[in-house]
């Protein structure tokens, strides 16, 4: 009887998957089994085995694996992708004649003179697998390659499963980085509110508890944001109408409200929704600035009004903050509205709530 539980449980188990060779031997009958990855030019990226201890593996695998006369064999008889007997093309009084039978089986005590195996096409990646008995005990038959033939195609699932997994682990990994590396505290969020992923920033961020905070991996806010956020998420997620796509978020502490900005995380909504978590007390930092300047040709004082202005300052604190007065902020805010292709400045501030910001805890005041 074939262990599948324990097969697919390989996937996402590396323990489980150590123990492979082991579970194809016992599908198959037999007391020894071996499995090998091959690339295309036919070496071994990977090689498993049972039965045999670390001395026999590692002799095979300096010595033998690449003269393997069980492999030769089963290249002449050329039934590749299925299994095949091999010991009927090569009886055990054969190969008890070869090299590796007298300097590796023989030297460390062992019997084994049968082979069932399978082999891939030659010149194209593929796993090859090998089960074995003593040469004294009964030749290899039918039923016992249909067994391997079932077993084998597990295996192979199993090897693809665990790649795919692999990449899409290292997909994510690298998603992740890119997103630290923003610095934004960003989340990714399901229809409950549940936290699928998220970035360093937003971490640190919720650690602090100030209106937001994570509970049993659950994004928790006050009732009324939350209920807001489960309206908006689910809005973006059934692409129902014109869904809300930023609120402000109170804080216990005093301190400005966080700015919350919702949209799709992907094209399904199975992808969920991404937030980003706008704090006004750390402000964008002077590379932000730059980058500002630089994107609508702004000046240094056009690039502090503007960073001033996100920060949820009003004209007038912004002139007592510079010692300007009103009409000479009013003057730079127009030339702002012009350079960025605005109005009105809440369509400013919007504007500017869409641009990149890096998080270095700058302060927009500097």
């Amino acid at each position: 009887m074939i262990d599948l539980d324990g097969i697919y449980a390989s996937v996402d188990d590396d323990s489980a998957f150590e123990a492979l060779a082991d579970r194809i031997a016992a599908a198959c009958g037999t007391r020894s089994a071996i499995f090998v990855e091959l690339t295309s030019a036919g070496t071994a990226s990977f090689l498993q085995m049972c039965y045999w201890g670390e001395a026999f593996r590692a002799a095979y695998t300096e010595h033998f694996v690449d003269v393997d006369p069980w492999t030769q064999t089963a290249i002449d008889v050329g039934r590749f992708g299925r299994a095949a007997a091999l010991d009927r093309a090569m009886l055990p009084e054969e190969f008890v004649r070869t090299a590796m039978y007298n300097d590796l089986f023989r030297a460390m005590g062992d019997d084994t003179g049968r082979c069932l195996g399978v082999m891939p096409a030659l010149g194209r990646e593929g796993l090859m697998m090998a089960i074995h008995r003593a040469a004294s005990d009964t030749a290899f038959g039918m039923r016992d390659e249909q067994r391997l033939d079932e077993v084998y195609g597990h295996i192979h699932r199993v090897i693809l499963l665990r790649k795919t997994l692999a990449q899409a682990r290292d997909k994510g990994a690298r998603l992740q980085d890119i997103v630290d590396r923003t610095g934004g505290a960003i989340l990714r969020l399901d229809r409950d509110l549940r936290v699928v992923a998220l970035s360093a920033a937003a971490e640190r961020l919720l650690g602090k508890r100030d209106g937001l905070s994570l509970r049993d991996q659950r994004l928790v806010s006050s009732p009324r944001i939350e209920m807001a956020l489960k309206i908006a998420v689910a809005a973006i997620i059934d692409r129902a109408g014109q869904p809300r796509s930023a609120l402000l978020c109170p804080r216990p502490s005093g301190f400005s409200p966080y700015r919350l900005r919702l949209l799709p995380a992907g094209f399904h909504g199975s992808a969920g929704v991404l937030l980003q978590i706008d704090d006004p007390e750390e402000g964008p930092d002077p590379d932000w600035r730059i980058a500002l300047r630089e994107a609508y040709g702004l000046s240094a004082m056009e690039a502090d009004l503007a960073a001033r202005l996100l920060a949820d300052h009003s004209l007038d604190e912004i002139a007592a903050q510079r010692g300007v007065t009103r009409e000479t902020l009013r003057s730079q805010l127009k030339s702002l509205f012009y350079k960025t292709g605005v109005t009105r400045q809440s369509s400013l501030v919007r504007l500017l709530a869409t641009f990149p910001v890096a998080r270095n805890g700058g302060n927009p005041c500097d």
